[in-house]
Formats: C-alpha cells, sequence, structure tokens
C-alpha cells in the first residue's frame, strides 16, 4: 500500500499558548486599574486616628467650650456696709460743759487701745469721771470701732452688737435719745448704780451713775434721769 498524500496544513496563525504564565486566557482583556481612592482615605482617616487623635478631642472639646454659656463672674466676699462716722471721740471737758452741778472732773484719761476679739476693727476707749465724797458720781466710757478696711462696716456693725446685747440681757429701750442711733437703760444687779449704752455710728457711749453709798441703794428714778442728762450730752458731744 503506497502511502496517501502528504498532510496539506494551511497557514497557521500563531497565538500564545493558553495557560502560561504571563498570558491572559483567551477573550480577557487586560486587568482594570485598581483605584486608588480607598486607599487614600483609608491613609488619611488612619492618620487622624494614629497622629491626630487627640487633637480631634481636643478640638471637640474646645468647640463645647465656644458653646457653652459664658461663666459668671465671680462673687466677691468683700463686706460692705456704712462708713465709719467718727474718726475720734470728743475730750470730758465738752461734755462736763453741758450738765450743770457735776462733781469735780478727775484727770481724765485719754484714747487708749481697748481688748476686743474682733480682727477687722482697731477698738480704743477713752473715759471721763466726776467725783467727790458724799455725793453721786458719774462715769462716761466712749468705744471708737475703727474698721480695718474702709467701707466695710465692720466698725458699726461692733458698736450695734454692744447695745443689742444689752437689749438682750434685759435693758429697756430709750425711745429716742440726742443724736444716738439706739439707747437702752441697762439691767444692773447694783442697787447703787444704773447704767445707760447707746451707739451713734461706730461710736458707743457708756454711763454710769452711783450714789452716795457705792455699797448702799439709790433712787433709781432719780438716778436714771440724772443719767439720760449725761447720756444726751456725750452723744451731743460726739456729734
Amino acid at each position: 500500500m503506497q502511502p496517501g498524500p502528504p498532510y496539506q496544513q494551511g497557514p497557521q496563525q500563531p497565538y500564545p499558548p493558553q495557560g502560561y504564565p504571563g498570558y491572559p486566557p483567551p477573550g480577557y482583556g487586560p486587568p482594570p486599574k485598581k483605584s486608588n481612592t480607598g486607599l487614600i482615605v483609608g491613609l488619611v482617616v488612619g492618620a487622624v486616628v494614629l497622629l491626630g487623635g487627640g487633637g480631634v478631642a481636643a478640638f471637640l472639646l474646645l468647640s463645647d467650650d465656644s458653646r457653652s454659656s459664658p461663666t459668671a463672674a465671680p462673687t466677691s466676699s468683700k463686706k460692705t456696709g456704712p462708713p465709719d462716722k467718727y474718726t475720734s471721740m470728743p475730750g470730758c471737758e465738752r461734755i462736763g460743759s453741758k450738765i450743770r452741778n457735776l462733781p469735780p472732773l478727775e484727770t481724765p484719761k485719754g484714747e487708749e487701745p481697748a481688748s476686743t476679739s474682733n480682727d477687722d476693727i482697731t477698738y480704743t476707749r477713752s473715759s471721763c469721771s466726776w467725783r467727790e465724797p458724799n455725793a453721786p458720781s458719774a462715769t462716761v466710757v466712749m468705744y471708737l470701732s475703727k474698721s480695718k478696711e474702709p467701707g466695710s462696716g465692720a466698725g458699726e456693725a461692733w458698736a450695734k452688737a454692744s447695745v443689742e446685747n444689752a437689749v438682750t440681757d434685759g435693758g429697756v429701750l430709750i425711745p429716742t435719745m440726742a443724736k444716738s442711733t439706739k439707747a437702752v437703760h441697762t439691767k444692773l444687779d447694783s442697787p447703787s448704780q444704773c447704767q445707760i449704752k447707746f451707739y451713734q455710728g461706730n461710736a458707743e457711749g457708756e454711763i454710769i451713775v452711783t450714789g452716795p453709798d457705792p455699797s448702799g441703794t439709790v433712787n433709781q428714778t432719780v438716778c436714771k434721769e440724772n443719767a439720760l442728762k449725761l447720756a444726751k450730752a456725750t452723744s451731743e458731744a460726739i456729734g
């Protein structure tokens, strides 16, 4: 048997072999380009979180603060009250000149420090006494409360408290008395004396009248009348 004619192959179109590395399968175009948008967003967010986390929180806090209501100004604890009306007390001669038939004036005691537990004032006192044997005697003691802080009202508040205490202790109010702010007949245990206390601004007056016999009993009606005359003279002298 003779061999047949050789196999005739037409011209072949070259194509890359399927499945080989570097060549896509037939029918597929080049792979689509990946978008970098997601990556960029992720990087930005990550940078904010990693690098600016504290900054974001701080910004939010600052924003909240800026929208909050304004802080009220701190209230002042500074005390206020009537200004001191007096800086000095009158002399004993001035007081005595307003009263007739007083006993002789003893050597006056000028202004000197007085004891006080109040740290807001400077407290001083001055006193006058009129005495003679076998006769009623009279004493005037004046106290001056000067506020250490001008305008605080501490001076008058202290003077007022002294008279208010006398009322609390059973004293009897005197409706009006010369220029005094408030006056009271104080309650005393001694039957030989009577006393009036008053305050006038930042000044206090204390008047004591004693009978001829310090250990005896005095007519309280007459004693109070004499004490009232001297208290009025003191109040007017203070001004």
